[in-house]
């Protein structure tokens, strides 16, 4: 039983870590090709019985391809690309105070753990004023006294107004 279980475990890791692999690959070559991001091709990989003439021999091919200078028979896989977006577009983010060029790279910053961290201090910075302004309610008899004294300023009123 604890032999079948352990087999089931490292079954669901293999898999998590191959789709893993996986984004990795499509977040870093695919997602955002640059001049030095080199061609990948996809092989199919899942029939093991044919392993060697779906897998290896495509592969090796591929490689012989490039040692020898020529161009691989074999297609590199593409990122469907949009072709309304802009490469060029200009964007500010306030919250992280950094400018933007292009809209794939925005839509990256937005998603970018350092972009979601500042958003986080921000909304929780936020909801800790919130909470200050709430806690300093002024009540009604309050309110008449320094009206009568004339000391009920326009800040007070702001601050009653928010409340």
């Amino acid at each position: 039983k604890l032999w079948k279980t352990g087999i089931e475990a490292l079954k669901q890791v293999t898999k998590r870590y191959a789709r893993k692999q996986n984004r990795w690959i499509k977040n870093r070559f695919l997602s955002r090709p640059g001049p030095s991001v080199p061609p990948v091709y996809g092989l199919e990989v899942s029939d093991v019985s044919k392993w060697e003439e779906s897998v290896l021999e495509p592969a090796l091919e591929i490689v012989r391809s490039f040692i020898q200078g020529h161009k691989p028979a074999a297609t590199p896989v593409k990122m469907p690309s949009s072709e309304t977006e802009n490469k060029r577009s200009y964007h500010m983010c306030d919250l992280c105070d950094r400018i933007i060029i292009g809209d794939r790279e925005w839509a990256a910053h937005m998603k970018s753990k350092s972009h979601l961290h500042q958003l986080k201090k921000r909304r929780r910075l936020d909801s800790d004023a919130i909470t200050t302004i709430e806690s300093q309610s002024i009540s009604p008899d309050h309110d008449k006294e320094l009206k009568e004294k004339g000391s009920l300023g326009q800040n007070d009123e702001e601050l009653k107004s928010g409340v």
